[in-house]
């Protein structure tokens, strides 16, 4: 299992990273996720690499975006 800590742009309370950890658990290869919103950081749990494109479109019809 490996962890990646995103840091995500956009979020302003517990619906928005609520919105972010669906969109990432709907990921293939992620097993779960979490937001720290005062950090602005989502964590994921996977099992395979996952890459800013597939980041970026899972967020791609939100508010939310991933920080470069």
């Amino acid at each position: 299992m490996m962890k990646q800590d995103i840091l995500v742009e956009g979020m302003k309370c517990q619906g928005c990273a609520n919105t972010v950890i669906d969109r990432f658990e709907s990921l293939e290869g992620v097993e779960s996720a979490s937001v720290d919103l005062e950090n602005k950081k989502a964590t994921i749990q996977t099992s395979v690499a996952i890459d800013r494109t597939e980041l970026d479109s899972v967020l791609e019809d939100t508010k939310y975006f991933v920080a470069e």
